[in-house]
């Protein structure tokens, strides 16, 4: 191969390569935006399996937009606590394989993350507090707290018929929240066991956080 051959074919193959390489950094990039967006609706997906559980076996459920007579259980910004960006109910969910089988759960969307915890009723004397639990992330329905909300991530359904037994959930998943494109996942849970004649003040002793 003579000295004009190899730089002929040296050529060739630099021009191949300036089109091939930018090709392949824009599939790879592109693959791994879609990986990390499955990712992110896949936990909040499954942040709304557990949502359901709960709120479907839920004695109590508190209005997250209002709570008049126990504003802090929806409404305490120096906890990250804000009006419809946090839940908190009464739930008996997997209640013959915990202890206690009853417990006050509460939700909450804060700093992208959809973030739980739970106590007893007698955490006073049991200390049965958890911490707050990461469930999700990259969920974007409320951006740097205390600004105002986007979307709301809970809500009593307004209907009278509903007996205020009805919790939609929204949550806004994206990955990139600058560019990137937001996923609504959203469902209407029924509390089915949510029934009269429990405290309606039963989780309003909250533990420290």
């Amino acid at each position: 191969m003579t000295l004009l051959e190899l730089v002929i074919v040296m050529g060739l193959l630099s021009l191949v390569m300036s089109i091939f390489l930018p090709t392949m950094s824009v599939v790879q990039r592109g693959f791994e935006r879609q990986s990390d967006r499955s990712q992110s609706n896949d936990q909040a997906r499954l942040a709304v399996e557990e949502l359901d559980r709960e709120i479907r076996s839920g004695n109590v459920l508190y209005n997250p937009a209002t709570c008049p007579n126990y504003p802090l259980t929806c409404n305490d910004p120096g906890n990250d606590i804000y009006p419809g960006m946090s839940l908190l109910i009464y739930s008996q969910t997997n209640a013959p394989s915990r202890n206690p089988g009853f417990q006050c759960v509460q939700w909450r969307i804060v700093g992208g993350r959809l973030q739980r915890r739970s106590w007893s009723i007698t955490w006073r004397t049991d200390n049965n507090v958890s911490a707050w639990r990461i469930v999700a992330d990259h969920i974007v329905n409320q951006p740097n707290p205390p600004n105002a909300p986007i979307k709301p991530g809970f809500a009593l359904d307004p209907d009278p018929a509903k007996g205020n037994r009805t919790v939609v959930v929204t949550l806004m998943v994206n990955e990139n929240a600058v560019n990137g494109q937001t996923v609504q996942l959203q469902e209407s849970i029924t509390g089915r066991n949510t029934e009269y004649g429990y405290p309606n003040n039963v989780c309003t002793d909250i533990p420290p956080y």
